[in-house]
Formats: C-alpha cells, sequence, structure tokens
C-alpha cells in the first residue's frame, strides 16, 4: 500500500466515524460479526496484544509478542507477565478488578510500556476488528447494548443477547443517557442512535492519563467531574444530569484505558477512587448515584515509592486490590545495546555523528555490570556473558535460572539507559581532536573516557563510586582484549598469504595425526611426527583443551571435508573456529610487526601500504570510519608498546 492508498484509507475510517449514526437493530448485525466490538476494554487490548502482527487465522506465538519487541529489550518476563495480567482479565477472573501496578527503578520501561499500550489502543480502534460504537452525544461513548434492558416482563434479553452473540452486557445507561432516552426518544431505545468512534488521548476518548501535582491544588473532580454551574441555573436543579460537567478523567477513559503516573504520590481519597473504579467498575459523584466504567487502570511507580506504600499499615487493605509487577533494568548486553542504538538512531540518520563498532558495548557492559548482585564463585563479566547466552568455562546456560532465583531484585537498581545514552549523545556530538571540520565519532575509547568522567561527577555514595570504578577497570580489560582482536582481523588480509599457508601446515600435521602417520619433510626428505607443538600453538587460540583436541581436530577435517564436497574453495577462513585460530596465531606471531607498524610515526612505504591497507579492511568491511580506525589503530599500538 503506498502513501495515498494509507490516506485514503485513514479518510474512509474517519468518515465513517462521523458519518450517518446507525440504530441498535443495525448494531446487533455488527456484535454478530464481531462480537469483540462488545467487549470489555481489557478483552480488546489483549486482542490488540497478542494478534499485532500474526497473520489472519494464525495463533500467536507463545512467549514473545509482536506489539513490544520493537521498543522494549530484554524484560520479556515482565512482559509476559503483563500478558498473562491482560490474558486472565480478558477471561473476566477476578484479576479485572486490580490495578495493574508496574514499579521498578527510575528510567526503566514502565511509561514506555503504557505509551505503547495506549497508542496501540488509538490503532487497533482504526481497524475493523477493534472497532468501538458508541451511544451517538454521549461524554462516556458508552456500549450501545446498554440500551438493552436486563428484564422486561417475563424477557430477559440480555440473557438472550449471550445466548445468541456470546456477549455479555455489564452495567446500565450514564445518567445523561438515560435522561435523553426519556425525554427524546420517548423511552425508546430502537431509536437512539449510534456511531463509531475512534481512541484518542488527545481527544479525550477511551484514553485518560492522570499525574499527580501539588496536593493543594488537586480535586477530586479532576478524576470524577464537577458540577457546570451555568447548567444548574439553567435546569434549577444541582443534580440534573446535564449539571454534571463530564470533564473527569474517569468519564473519558471510558471504554479504553487509563494511566496513574507516579500512582502511590496520589492523595489517599484519590486511591480509593481508582480502587472503587477499578473493583466496583464505578465512580461517584456527588449529587449523583453511582456511575458505571469499563475502564482499564495502569498504575505505575518508581520502587521506593511502592516500598514505602507497602511499609505503611494503613495500606493494608489497598495492597490486596493490586496486581503488581516488577519492571527491573534488562540484564542482557546484546538488548542494552540496542536500547541505546534505539535511542541514538535518529541522530544517526541525520548524519550528526558516527557510531563506531564497539561503542555501544562498552557503555551496555557498564549499564549491565552495575546492576548485576554477585554469585558464589561466579565473576562479574563472566555472570554478564553467561546471561547473554555465553557459556562461560564451567558455567553452563541450564544455570541461569538458579542463579537468578539467588539474585533476589537483581535489575532493580544500577545504572539507567537514561543517564548513559545523555552521557553516550553528549561525547558524540563532541568534536575529536585533530579533525576540525569532521563529522564527529563515537568510538569505543572516548566512551569509555566519557563514562568514567560521568561517574567521577555523578552524585553517587563513596562505596558506589569504587564498585562502579572497578567495573571500568573490567571493561577496560575486555575493550582492550577486543580491539587487539579487531586489529588482528584487519592485519590478517594483509597477510592473506601467510595464513593460508599456516591453515595448509595445519592440516597436514593434523591428518597425519589421525592416520598415525609421518610427514615427509620438503626440504629433506626426511620423515617426521607430526608437530603438536605448531598444532596446539593455533588451537590455544580457541581455547581448545588438551584433552579436547582429538575431537577438535576431527570435527574441523569433517567441516573441512563438507565444505570441499560443495565445492566451495579452501581457505583459512572456510572454517570459522579453525580461521579464528590461526588469525589469533598469525598475529602473535606478527605483533611485532604490527606494533612497529601501527605505532611508527613516518613508515616505510611498506608499513605505509600494511597500514592503508588496514584502514581500508576496517572502514569498508568491519564499520568503522577514518576517525576511529584512526583512534583505534593508535590505541592498539599504544597497548603493544607497554
Amino acid at each position: 500500500m503506498d502513501i495515498k492508498d494509507t490516506l485514503v484509507a485513514i479518510a474512509r475510517r474517519q468518515q465513517e466515524a462521523d458519518g450517518d449514526p446507525i440504530l441498535l437493530d443495525d448494531y446487533l448485525d455488527v456484535v454478530r460479526e464481531n462480537p469483540l466490538v462488545a467487549g470489555t476494554a481489557v478483552e480488546r487490548l489483549y486482542e490488540m496484544v497478542v494478534h499485532a502482527g500474526v497473520a489472519p487465522g494464525r495463533a500467536p506465538r507463545a512467549t514473545t509478542y509482536d506489539f513490544f519487541s520493537a521498543d522494549l529489550y530484554g524484560i520479556d518476563d515482565t512482559l509476559e507477565k503483563i500478558v498473562g495480567y491482560l490474558r486472565s482479565a480478558a477471561q473476566r477472573h477476578e484479576t479485572r478488578r486490580r490495578i495493574l501496578t508496574l514499579y521498578g527503578p527510575p528510567g526503566g520501561a514502565k511509561s514506555t510500556i503504557a505509551a505503547l499500550l495506549k497508542r496501540g489502543y488509538e490503532r487497533f480502534t482504526r481497524t475493523d476488528r477493534g472497532a468501538i460504537y458508541a451511544l451517538e452525544g454521549c461524554p462516556m461513548h458508552e456500549e450501545p447494548l446498554h440500551l438493552v434492558p436486563e428484564a422486561s416482563g417475563d424477557a430477559e434479553p440480555r440473557a438472550q443477547l449471550a445466548a445468541e452473540l456470546g456477549v455479555q452486557v455489564e452495567g446500565g445507561l450514564c445518567p445523561l443517557c438515560a435522561h435523553r432516552l426519556r425525554t427524546e426518544y420517548g423511552g425508546d431505545f430502537t431509536r437512539f442512535p449510534i456511531r463509531r468512534v475512534l481512541a484518542s488521548e488527545a481527544g479525550r476518548v477511551a484514553i485518560a492519563t492522570f499525574e499527580p501535582s501539588d496536593p493543594k491544588s488537586m480535586s477530586m473532580e479532576q478524576l470524577t467531574g464537577g458540577l457546570n454551574f451555568r447548567k444548574i441555573e439553567e435546569h434549577g436543579d444541582d443534580s440534573h444530569p446535564e449539571a454534571l460537567d463530564w470533564a473527569g478523567e474517569f468519564s473519558k477513559a471510558n471504554r479504553g484505558l487509563f494511566e496513574a503516573v507516579e500512582f502511590f504520590k496520589c492523595p489517599r481519597e484519590f486511591l480509593y477512587a481508582f480502587l472503587s473504579l477499578a473493583q466496583e467498575r464505578q465512580f461517584k459523584v456527588p449529587k449523583f448515584g453511582y456511575i458505571g466504567a469499563d475502564v482499564f487502570v495502569l498504575a505505575h511507580t518508581n520502587e521506593s515509592e511502592f516500598r514505602g506504600f507497602l511499609s505503611d499499615q494503613r495500606n493494608e487493605a489497598l495492597r490486596d486490590r493490586l496486581f503488581t509487577i516488577a519492571v527491573p533494568y534488562n540484564l542482557r548486553v546484546s538488548e542494552e545495546r540496542r536500547i541505546y542504538d534505539k535511542l541514538l538512531a535518529p541522530a544517526q540518520v541525520r548524519g550528526d555523528f558516527h557510531v563506531a563498532p564497539h561503542s555501544l558495548d562498552v557503555a551496555s557492559m557498564l549499564a549491565v555490570l552495575s546492576r548485576l548482585k554477585p554469585y558464589e564463585r561466579l565473576g562479574r563479566l563472566e555472570k554478564l556473558k553467561l546471561y547473554d547466552g555465553e557459556e562461560v568455562g564451567e558455567w553452563k546456560l541450564a544455570q541461569v535460572p538458579e542463579i537468578q532465583r539467588a539474585a533476589d531484585g537483581e535489575g532493580m537498581t544500577g545504572l539507567g539507559p537514561r543517564a548513559i545514552v545523555n552521557v553516550l549523545a553528549s561525547a558524540a556530538s563532541e568534536p575529536d581532536p585533530g579533525r576540525e571540520g569532521a563529522r564527529p565519532c563515537l568510538h569505543p575509547i572516548k566512551t569509555l573516557v566519557a563514562l568514567k568522567q560521568h561517574l567521577e561527577q555523578a552524585e553517587l555514595g563513596r562505596d558506589e563510586r569504587d564498585v562502579l570504578r572497578d567495573l571500568v577497570t573490567d571493561i577496560r580489560t575486555e575493550l582492550d582484549r577486543t580491539l587487539r582482536d579487531e586489529v588482528r582481523r584487519a592485519f590478517i588480509p594483509a597477510f592473506a598469504e601467510q595464513a593460508q599457508g599456516l591453515l595448509e601446515n595445519y592440516l597436514n600435521n593434523v591428518e597425519a595425526f589421525l592416520q598415525d602417520v609421518k610427514l615427509r619433510d620438503p626440504v629433506s626428505g626426511e620423515e617426521r611426527e607430526p608437530d603438536e607443538a605448531v598444532m596446539r600453538a593455533v588451537e590455544d587460540q580457541v581455547g581448545v583443551a588438551d584433552s579436547a583436541r582429538q575431537t577438535f581436530r576431527e570435527g574441523v577435517l569433517v567441516r573441512i571435508g563438507i565444505q570441499l564436497r560443495k565445492g566451495r574453495p579452501l581457505t583459512y577462513r572456510s572454517d570459522d573456529q579453525l580461521g579464528r585460530a590461526i588469525e589469533g596465531y598469525l598475529f602473535e606471531q606478527m605483533k611485532d610487526i604490527v606494533r612497529i607498524t601501527v605505532s611508527k610515526t613516518n613508515p616505510d612505504p611498506e608499513q605505509a601500504r600494511r597500514l592503508n591497507e588496514v584502514l581500508r579492511v576496517m572502514i569498508e568491511q568491519r564499520g568503522y570510519c577514518d576517525t576511529c580506525a584512526t583512534a583505534v589503530l593508535d590505541y592498539v599500538g599504544a597497548l603493544l608498546n607497554r
């Protein structure tokens, strides 16, 4: 669908909402075609979440949800719990009478979850599946089936609706619609007009948000609505349905969702009003009886406010009416990197700066390490890698659930993504010394320096600052290893002939070893044993234990044989693990050449050729720009000169 088709479709939906109204008879046909139209707000939300991105006729995936995947990373367990709540509430269990309350550290995903649900709900009500119809002119966009009486004589029309259409009608008309039904339509509910409505937070239709302000200026009327004094003068009665201004957030959120920001900062009477809305599905306005409402309430708060609420004995009755879900920080480096990549993406698209490989990894490692709790003999970096799906030493992925169970509250403290991305954005915009006028570049060395400076200037306790300094030291050790490996991989193409020769020598020795035969020296012609020292020197580069050498060698020959049978040329990169081993071995042999090349101020022609080739590989194949490639080479040169 091109942009013209998209705009036409949007215009048609808006025209349908603004067009001629329908009557109850027509609406019953709509419900018969799609019972979700008459479903509750939480039923509509659940349908929206689990079927997002799923082709018609196919079941949603059991553990991941496309609805959240583009915006939220590394909190799958939390999202599973939220969807589990929606599922239970949509099935009309008691959970629907609880306020879904998210709590967690500042800068987590609580507000993002709420925003996604609100924006998603707006979009969903613009589809045929998620359509909402309401009584025309109702300030609460009321469900049209509320027109149907519960009983009339011997007839029970609502029970008949449930039997024939599979829909359960709960609640009755709001005071204003009940008044209009009597006065405008003579009680004939079949004549009451019905229109399709589109959820809109800006338009205050089926979506509302409330954030507490100064307690002295807060009024319950913000939630429930107040009296319209002009209408009181007109009707001479402050209990007339039209005397209520119907501007309260509870009315506007009907048929949709209500976000309660910083929930526990609300005065106690406000909390009870929310609880009445969630549990009893109604709210009270002075001079009026209880008014029914179908609202999904999503509250969120920082953990400190939540703990304070729990510690207050006066809140015991309130606690039982909440369905609480912790929203911790992400604990996977790969997912944390996606967060920063997403947040920095707009500036990168504009070309404001370049982000070099490994820069976001450095920031992600510091953020995640600050959130982890110690566990027995498992080191911090080892735990970080294990959580990210990499088995380390004797630690296996199967042990992760046990480790997580022992780390109660893990992810609820530490550095938040907001602070980290602020540091990254600031560092990225700084011009690089000696390259005035060039596009700034965020490279890993600059990132580490910026993060270290941030920790020194941040308002932190002494112990916390010392711990974070140690983490930076650990990260630098890991970064040194990574950048040496990066430069090594860039140098290898300049020594491709040597790498290929090493491959052939290694394979000849392995083949002789496995066949238990001797090799013939190509110069002297003498027979000799396979060179175990050369084979082990190569295998050590990828951590092959001595006890596993035969298995590794057999596996290499099998994989190489498969490549050859497929007609692919044999190169040192034909087998990934062996290729890395050969590169590591060759780099160790060439360390002096590399050191001299990258650190020499005035290189000779051969050194200059190699250096230019390395820069070309880093820029064209590894994702660097001229600025960051040069910075990394200078840094690695300094490391090799130590």
